[in-house]
């Protein structure tokens, strides 16, 4: 396994939980202009006993919430907005908008082996800012253990649903 030296927004990062499942962390946004610096994750719904694949990925969802109005807040095209409605139609007039897991860069690098890189897609820029949900998750104890029965209490309790990852990726 690599070991992971950075992290970009769009990366997919998988590990195993407590349960000894895979599960899998989207990077939606990184802040490094200066410090303190840290990642944004969002949660995606994968779990199995086999590690994922990029082939894999395009059939999940993430865990999020159709918010905010504003279009022009975060400069989506026209298409990016459509893709995003004819996947949602249940959010028209709003942005989708992710669960927020933030991990500070100081936090993540100590227990960064734990996690495997598996490839990176280009997704819509700010879908954490649209969210209305978000937890610190740099500890590695809880991150491990959170993916489980709590993460289902967390997203029940915040209005959290699945939605189409397809809806966040860019179009080619």
């Amino acid at each position: 396994m690599t070991k992971i030296k950075d992290v970009n927004q769009g990366d997919l990062l998988t590990f195993i939980n407590e349960e000894n499942k895979y599960k899998i962390l989207l990077c939606t946004n990184v802040y490094k202009d200066r410090s303190p610096q840290n990642f944004t994750f969002c949660l995606l719904d994968y779990n199995k006993t086999e590690k994922p694949t990029l082939d894999d990925i395009e059939h999940l969802s993430f865990f999020g919430v159709g918010n905010m109005t504003k279009k022009n807040l975060h400069n989506y095209s026209e298409q990016e907005l459509e893709k995003m409605w004819f996947l949602h139609p249940e959010i028209k007039p709003c942005l989708l908008g992710s669960c927020s897991l933030v991990i500070w860069r100081k936090d993540f690098m100590k227990f960064r082996d734990n996690l495997e890189f598996i490839g990176n897609l280009e997704i819509l820029h700010n879908i954490n800012k649209n969210g209305n949900c978000g937890i610190n998750a740099s500890d590695w104890g809880f991150l491990k253990s959170f993916y489980g029965e709590k993460l289902m209490k967390f997203i029940d309790e915040r209005g959290q649903k699945l939605f189409s990852l397809n809806a966040i990726i860019k179009s080619t």
